[in-house]
């Protein structure tokens, strides 16, 4: 019995030290695995954590990538030219205080003093005089001018005979202007005719004269209308009206002589300033067609800055032979010299200055094009 119990006793202990092998075997398996599912946890983070942040950058790149067409849809389809860098539409309101200024001015000197009107509107006398030898007209010019007549209009019947009609003379100024031209020239007397001219003749040139300004702004306003529209019709009207009334006041501020020449002068600047206008607003049309993204008053500041060049070189080419007759010409070619200086520069400045911010306040009251 007693073997037994020892053989039992061994085999007890070998199952022991199996069940320990089997246990520890059990738990270094059982680590591994748990340090495996650990390492797969973590892997599978990882790739969910960085497929997240490769949304987060992708979904930032389209943002971005959206902000950026957004800014660029946004942005003014003139932002690279670097030609056009004044900022004419913003300082409308100094542009139309500026001429406003000048036709208040003017139009206070009008019931002041009123207009220095010429023998073709006041009448005066009338003297036909034969003279001893030939004279040309700019002798006779020079010798009026150096006793103060130079404005006389002088009108040549023959080689030694001339018509001078000059504004009302008391009896010792015709003998002044007689005795003078006696002794530089001489005159064969008596005189073929001396007599007052009525002041008559003056309407009939006034009615003709707003009869021709009439026609030549409905003929305008029709051309206009049908090239371009409505509004860009009457902006152009509005720019002739403004013409007309700048000259005027300067010719109230300087007095100077307002005669048929200033009739002449006015016609004259309808169509230069005309002309001006038309290129101002043929360049906005065809910017409007091409651009579709910028508001109209950009427009309207880029095609300003595209034909300032242009309208200014023109104008200082035109203004050029004008300041020379302005200097060696005699009085009457002065006077209209002066009223082409002024209209000239007046046309410019209006097609320019003027008829942009009507034509924008008007887009704003009655939007065709974006605001």
């Amino acid at each position: 019995m007693v073997p037994r119990k020892k053989s039992s006793n061994k085999i007890s202990k070998k199952a022991k030290h199996k069940i320990k092998v089997a246990k520890d075997a059990n738990i270094k398996e059982t680590s591994y695995e748990k340090s495996y599912g650990q390492k797969e946890t973590a892997i599978n983070l990882a790739k969910k954590s960085n497929a997240v942040e490769t949304e987060s950058v992708s979904s930032a790149s389209l943002k971005s990538q959206f902000n950026q067409k957004a800014e660029k849809a946004e942005q003014s389809m003139y932002v690279d030219d670097k030609s056009a860098r004044f900022d004419f539409v913003g300082k409308n309101k100094y542009w139309i205080l500026v001429t406003t200024i000048i036709i208040i001015v003017g139009v206070v000197f009008f019931f002041i003093r009123g207009f220095n009107f010429g023998i073709d509107f006041l009448g005066g006398n009338l003297m036909e005089v034969k003279f001893k030898k030939p004279v040309s007209i700019s002798q006779l010019r020079k010798e009026m001018e150096n006793i103060g007549y130079g404005k006389a209009i002088l009108q040549n019947t023959a080689q030694d005979q001339y018509i001078i009609r000059t504004t009302p003379l008391s009896d010792q100024q015709k003998d002044l202007i007689l005795n003078h031209l006696d002794e530089k020239i001489g005159i064969v007397k008596p005189l073929i005719q001396d007599r007052n001219v009525a002041p008559g003749f003056s309407k009939t040139i006034t009615k003709n004269a707003l009869i021709a300004v009439a026609i030549s702004i409905v003929g305008i306003l029709i051309y206009v209308w049908v090239r371009f529209t409505v509004r860009f019709a009457v902006v152009a009207i509005i720019e002739l009206i403004h013409d007309i009334l700048l000259i005027l006041s300067f010719y109230t501020i300087t007095f100077r002589e307002f005669n048929t020449v200033t009739i002449a002068v006015m016609l004259t600047i309808l169509g230069y300033s005309l002309s001006d206008a038309i290129v101002m607003f043929d360049r906005v049309r065809e910017e409007l067609r091409i651009n579709k993204r910028d508001r109209f008053p950009v427009i309207i500041n880029y095609s300003i800055n595209k034909i300032l060049s242009r309208s200014l070189t023109t104008t200082a080419t035109t203004l050029f032979p004008i300041i020379v007759l302005l200097i060696v010409g005699n009085e009457t070619l002065k006077d209209f010299g002066f009223g082409l200086l002024v209209g000239i520069i007046s046309g410019t400045y209006s097609s320019i200055f003027v008829g942009s911010p009507i034509l924008i306040a008007w887009n704003n009251k009655f939007p065709k094009y974006k605001k």
